[in-house]
């Protein structure tokens, strides 16, 4: 598993590495008895399950059966191959990897994109020292950003160059295809590569540990050839915007010691927030909260206030959002700020004594639906009340608990003017509805549906596929979907080779969304995990996919024969001699070629070569 590191600097990262304290850098850790726990990092909770040993060096999950040391922990957490985490703990532990030669495979990548983006980071806040930099920083410097907080947050300019940054960090040695899967330059149409920001105001985006994983620019000209106001990188093997949330690498200690955060939509909302004092903020990156970044805030805050530009209060997308921030086991408020503002105009405009009190008298999240419903609807007629339950039912089930529930119940029954019992009795029906539903989901999986038929060679296909993109194009070139028999396992080589093709995080994690078939859902984890098939890398996973492919058509070819000899025999009886001629020059070249290029069925059920 060392991958080329020594065992014995393995064993020095090890001893040097607290797991307590490392675990404590992305969660919120209690101590019970000699074990700490906290919530899980790897599934949703509202109850402690998560227990690390400081003895044993070990962590164990108790809700989902996570478990391992130190290693395996950063490996999960930030998406990192063996010898990546390795690397990762050494420099924590102060602990020096004797080099060696770069890997020519994947191992290594996302490692190099860090570094790639740390040197973009020194180019972009060098040149906002330059005077082609002077607009950019006058900017940001007329929006009452100090200097000092420019240089906390690293913020820098992109020059109007095409190939500014392309040109610098070729001569650093950076290749230009490193360049363009970091996300920050772009093949021309024809021939060479562009930089991707350009004329723009740059923010680094850090990971939870301090690392540039991406950035964010914002245009200075304004115009039709300027392009969209943000611009963010996009997703790379080390930057997912759903998974990160902007500004956290500097709230988290605030986070935890105050148990709040804000969460806010804009770069600038959290650098001018954090100026002012408001050292708890994140951004969301533009994009409605995920799930992933639910757990991130649960996992450092007990209550999460938002403070969202006041045009985005009343989006779906936004309420959707909070929805899942909620199921996450967070106490959700909602500050409301004032038309056309956001808390970067509004601290400028009315001081951070002002917005703090926006953040102290935030409104529980029910509270705040109850408004905005009251203002979206006329109570005065019937369709207005009707519509009016319609919304409000979802966030009455929806609620953290029976007190809480009945006593929104109770107020929304005032707003409207009707009995408490019937809105109640209405809730009632719902949840029976709802539970029903539940109960018809659960039951499916008793009713024992036909097992997924699959072969050997499959689910060793499968398992490489998983494991990088350059996998899973082989084996699209190389199989043909006749050869596999199970529908199912058809569908799930189709969506591997469609996640591939379009997605540039490659994860068997996104493949799980797309199933509700339990027995998919357990064939995909079983084959990304598969321990035999997990370190299979370069020449010998290639040469793998090759064996499984020719053995899969081979199996293909022989029963396509087997129907062709009992069609050959019904015609002999029918006397059909052309027709049974026309098939043993088929049959023969099924036993010639079976072990050649692929067959695909044609019209009228001909084999075509």
């Amino acid at each position: 598993m060392s991958q080329g590191i020594p065992e014995d600097i393995i064993d020095e990262i090890r001893q040097g590495t607290d797991l307590v304290g490392l675990v404590g850098e992305y969660l919120k850790l209690e101590k019970r008895g000699k074990n700490m726990v906290g919530l899980c990092p790897f599934h949703n909770e509202k109850t402690p399950s998560f227990s690390v040993s400081p003895d044993k060096q070990l962590y164990h999950c108790f809700g989902c059966g996570a478990s391992g040391n130190a290693f395996s922990l950063i490996m999960q957490m930030e998406n990192l191959t063996f010898p990546e985490a390795a690397r990762a703990l050494a420099a924590r532990a102060g602990v020096r990897i004797p080099e060696r030669r770069p890997s020519s495979g994947e191992d290594n990548l996302k490692e190099r994109i860090y570094n790639l983006n740390e040197l973009a980071a020194r180019y972009f806040v060098h040149h906002l020292k330059t005077d082609a930099g002077k607009k950019a920083l006058d900017y940001l410097l007329k929006r009452g950003i100090k200097q000092e907080t420019i240089e906390l947050f690293r913020i820098g300019y992109a020059p109007a160059e095409w190939t500014g940054f392309f040109n610098f960090a070729q001569k650093k040695g950076a290749q230009p295809d490193l360049m363009v899967k970091g996300g920050l330059v772009s093949p021309g149409r024809e021939k060479g590569y562009y930089d991707r920001f350009r004329d723009r105001v740059i923010f680094p985006i850090f990971n939870i540990s301090g690392k540039v994983a991406g950035f964010g620019g914002r245009i200075l000209a304004e115009g039709e050839k300027s392009g969209p106001k943000y611009l963010n990188s996009p997703e790379t093997p080390v930057f997912e915007k759903g998974n990160m949330l902007y500004g956290l690498n500097l709230a988290r200690e605030e986070m935890r010691r105050q148990k709040k955060a804000i969460v806010m939509e804009g770069y600038t909302d959290v650098i001018t927030a954090y100026q002012a004092g408001f050292r708890n903020c994140v951004a969301s990156l533009g994009t409605a909260l995920t799930a992933e970044q639910g757990r991130l805030l649960r996992h450092q805050a007990d209550t999460v206030v938002t403070a969202y530009d006041s045009d985005s209060a009343g989006e779906t997308a936004t309420w959707r959002g909070l929805a899942i921030l909620q199921s996450s086991g967070c106490l959700v408020q909602v500050a409301d700020l004032p038309k056309d503002s956001d808390p970067d105009t509004y601290i400028r405009k009315k001081g951070a004594e002002h917005f703090k009190k926006l953040i102290d008298h935030a409104s529980p999240l029910m509270e705040y639906r109850l408004q905005q419903l009251k203002k979206r609807f006329d109570l005065v007629t019937d369709k207005g009340r009707i519509d009016y339950i319609e919304e409000l039912m979802p966030f009455l089930l929806a609620a953290v608990n029976q007190v809480e529930q009945d006593f929104y119940l109770r107020r929304a029954a005032e707003e409207l003017g009707i009995d408490e019992d019937a809105l109640r009795s209405e809730l009632k029906k719902r949840r029976s509805r709802s539970s029903r539903h539940r109960e018809r989901e659960q039951k499916e999986p008793a009713q024992e549906p036909q097992q997924i038929k699959i072969r050997p060679e499959e689910k060793i296909l499968i398992s490489l596929m998983l494991q990088s993109k350059e996998i899973a194009e082989q084996g699209r070139n190389l199989l043909q979907l006749e050869y596999i028999e199970d529908p199912r396992v058809k569908k799930v080589v189709e969506a591997i080779w469609d996640l591939a093709a379009t997605e540039m995080v490659f994860s068997a994690e996104k493949m799980l969304n797309r199933f509700e078939d339990r027995q998919i859902v357990n064939l995909i984890t079983e084959s990304a995990t598969d321990p035999a098939l997990q370190d299979l890398q370069g020449q010998t996973a290639k040469r793998m996919v090759e064996d499984c492919t020719a053995r899969l058509k081979q199996v293909w070819a022989k029963k396509q024969q087997r129907v062709l000899q009992k069609k050959i025999k019904e015609l002999e009886a029918l006397g059909h001699n052309e027709e049974i001629e026309k098939l043993l020059r088929e049959h023969q070249q099924l036993i010639t070629n079976k072990d050649g290029g692929p067959y695909r069925l044609g019209k009228g059920g001909d084999f075509n070569g």
